[in-house]
């Protein structure tokens, strides 16, 4: 193989390496989508959950309310107020977190779907310069050992 050939088998190997790296970047880069869009879901999931809280604190002052009525009792003070404004100040807590968790969801996607686009940044850059040093080393090699000796007729001759 002459020198020229080398370094330009050297040049292909380096552009398949780079073309590798392309396509698992690709791949990476729908891995990320993927978890953003799995982290959407879940961060979906916890306002659904946050709504069933709302609904639930609607539900119990709506039966607390009922029940006093009931009772002949005034609902809007006394115990039943009480049991109304501690039922609202678990719910808001419950509901808080429920908000809270899907921030969390979104957040853990996203820094996931960074670390994946990340992952296929540093292989692209990895794989150009491994093909351009590959290249030049191969380059400056064959210029190291240089090239048959000129004038001969393929004779071997110490003279």
């Amino acid at each position: 193989m002459s020198g020229m050939e080398a370094v330009a088998f050297q040049a292909a190997s380096g552009m398949m390496k780079m073309q590798a790296a392309r396509s698992q970047a690709r791949g990476l880069a729908a891995q990320a989508t993927q978890a953003r869009v799995e982290a959407r879901s879940e961060a979906l999931k916890y306002k659904q959950q946050a709504v069933a809280v709302l609904d639930n604190i609607l539900q119990t002052q709506a039966t607390i309310n009922a029940r006093a009525g009931a009772g002949g009792i005034d609902p809007f003070s006394g115990s039943a107020m009480a049991l109304t404004k501690l039922a609202q100040a678990r719910g808001a807590d419950e509901y808080y977190m429920s908000l809270e968790g899907g921030t969390i969801a979104l957040a853990g996607g996203e820094a996931q779907a960074q670390q994946y686009l990340a992952q296929g940044r540093a292989g692209m850059r990895a794989a150009t310069m491994g093909a351009i040093l590959g290249t030049g080393m191969q380059a400056y090699n064959q210029g190291m050992l240089g090239s048959a000796p000129a004038g001969g007729k393929g004779t071997f001759s110490l003279f």
